[in-house]
C-alpha cells in the first residue's frame, strides 16, 4: 500500500525500449538498484514501468548500454495536476472537499452503546440528550467524565462506564450490576388471599393465614380462601383477641376458558406481477431525497429499504445516510377460504391463544376448538380447560372501633 501511494504521488512513466544491448540495460538499473516492474519482451522491443525519479537517474545508464527509451504514457498526481493546471474551480473543489471533510470530523455523528442490556439503547440516548449530548454537537464540547459519573448516578444499575471520542464518534462501554443492588424490604401488611376467578380447587398450601376453604370446594371470583385474621382464644375457649398477619398461600384450581375470535369469509390475497421499480434514498443532516420513477396511476407497490450511514474509516462516520428502495408491483383479489385454510387458521389462533396462556403459568388439561360458519363470518371457538393459580393477595382493612369515653357524673354536695 505504501509502494503504491509513493508510486502515485511522485508519479511512474511506461516506457518502451529498444536498441543493442537492451539485458544490459536491465542488468545495470538492478545493479544501481533502480526501480523497474512489469518488464514485458514484445519481439523487437521491450516495455515495463519506472518510477519519475528513477528516470532522471538513467541517462548515463542509456548511453553507456545503446539503447533508446520512449515514454508512451505518463502516470500519478504530478501529470494529473499539470494537465489540470487552468482548471480552477476543479482545484477549488478538489481543496474544498478536504476541508468539508475536516469540518466534518470536528463533530459527532453517531453514537454507540455497548454492553447494556437492561437498558435499552433509546433509554440511554435519550437521556444523553437530556445532558446535552447529541448528534451533531462539537466533539469539543462533550465530557467524557461528566458523562461517564451522571451515567453511574442516574442509573443504578450501572456499576462501571467508560467513554471516549474516537473519530466522529462517541463510544460509550458499560457494564450492568448483576446482583441486585439492594435487599427488597418485605412488605408485611395484612392482607387476605381471594379467588381470581370461580374454579374448583386441586391444591392448596397455606404458609400463613386461615384457610377458608379445602381441596376439591368449588369457588368463586372474590371469594376469601385464605383470611389474615387468626383469632386468639383465652382459657374460656372465647375469642380474646384477633391477630392479623400477610396470607401466604400457594393455591390451585381448575378453571375454563372460552375465547371466540371471527374472521370474515374471504381471504385477500396479494400476488406479485413481476415488475420491480428501484431508487435510491440519500438523506443529509434534516433533509432527506428520495429518486424513484413514480408509481403508474391504478396500481399498488410494496417498497423495502435497506438504510446505511457512510463512513470514511471505521470511526469516521458522515451525517450522510443511503438507501436502496425496491419497489415491487402486487395486485389484490378476495377468495373465500378452504377447508385446510381454516384449518390452519384456526390451528394458528389456538396456538397463539395457548401461548399466552402457558406464560402465565397456566397447565392446559383439555383443548378443544370448533369452527361455525354463517353468512358472513367464520367463527373459531375454543374451550380450555386449565389448571392453574387462583389466589391472590388483597389488602385487608383492620376496622377500629372507638369506645365511649366514661363520663362522671357526681351529684354529691360539698
Amino acid at each position: 500500500m505504501i509502494e503504491w501511494l509513493n508510486r502515485h504521488f511522485f508519479g511512474y512513466l511506461f516506457i518502451e525500449m529498444s536498441g543493442f544491448s537492451p539485458e544490459r540495460f536491465l542488468n545495470i538499473c538492478t545493479v544501481h538498484e533502480i526501480e523497474l516492474w512489469k518488464v514485458v519482451n514484445t519481439g523487437p522491443t521491450y516495455q515495463f514501468f519506472m518510477t519519475v525519479p528513477g528516470f532522471r537517474k538513467i541517462k548515463p545508464l542509456v548511453r553507456k548500454s545503446k539503447v533508446r527509451l520512449r515514454i508512451l504514457k505518463k502516470f500519478g498526481l504530478p501529470f494529473f495536476l499539470y494537465r489540470n493546471r487552468r482548471r480552477k474551480f476543479y482545484a477549488a473543489g478538489f481543496f474544498g472537499f478536504f476541508v468539508i471533510i475536516y469540518a466534518l470530523s470536528l463533530f459527532i455523528w453517531d453514537i454507540e452503546f455497548d454492553g447494556n442490556r437492561m437498558y435499552t439503547y433509546d433509554t440511554l440516548l435519550k437521556y444523553c440528550e437530556s445532558e446535552q449530548i447529541r448528534y451533531g454537537m462539537q466533539k469539543s464540547k462533550i465530557d467524557c467524565d461528566a458523562l461517564e459519573e451522571s451515567l453511574r448516578t442516574s442509573f443504578p444499575e450501572i456499576t462501571w462506564v467508560s467513554a471516549r471520542v474516537s473519530g466522529t464518534r462517541l463510544l460509550v462501554k458499560i457494564k450492568e450490576n448483576e446482583v441486585l443492588s439492594e435487599i427488597p424490604v418485605k412488605d408485611e401488611t395484612p392482607c387476605d388471599i381471594v379467588a381470581e376467578k370461580d374454579g374448583i380447587i386441586t391444591s392448596m398450601i397455606v404458609r400463613s393465614g386461615v384457610p377458608m376453604v379445602s381441596v376439591g370446594d368449588t369457588i368463586t371470583k372474590g371469594q376469601v380462601l385464605v383470611s389474615s385474621a387468626i383469632p386468639i382464644i383465652g382459657d374460656s375457649e372465647e375469642i380474646v383477641n384477633t391477630h392479623y398477619v400477610r396470607s401466604e398461600a400457594d393455591i390451585r384450581a381448575k378453571t375454563e376458558y372460552h375465547e371466540e375470535r371471527k374472521v370474515p369469509l374471504y381471504r385477500k390475497i396479494d400476488v406479485e406481477t413481476g415488475k420491480v421499480r428501484r431508487g435510491l434514498y440519500v438523506k443529509a443532516f434534516n433533509t432527506s431525497f428520495l429518486l424513484m420513477r413514480p408509481r403508474p396511476d391504478g396500481t399498488s407497490w410494496k417498497k423495502t429499504m435497506e438504510e446505511e450511514q457512510l463512513h470514511l474509516f471505521q470511526n469516521f462516520y458522515l451525517p450522510i445516510y443511503i438507501g436502496k428502495i425496491t419497489g415491487k408491483e402486487f395486485i389484490s383479489y378476495e377468495r373465500p377460504y378452504t377447508e385446510e385454510e381454516k384449518k390452519e387458521l384456526a390451528d394458528n389462533i389456538n396456538k397463539e391463544f395457548e401461548k399466552k396462556l402457558l406464560e402465565k403459568g397456566v397447565q392446559i388439561l383439555e383443548n378443544r376448538v370448533k369452527i361455525l360458519d354463517n353468512e358472513s363470518l367464520c367463527q373459531i371457538a375454543m374451550d380450555f380447560i386449565t389448571d392453574e393459580p387462583v389466589g391472590r393477595q388483597e389488602a385487608f382493612k383492620i376496622q377500629t372501633t372507638e369506645e365511649p369515653k366514661e363520663t362522671n357524673h357526681s351529684d354529691e354536695r360539698n
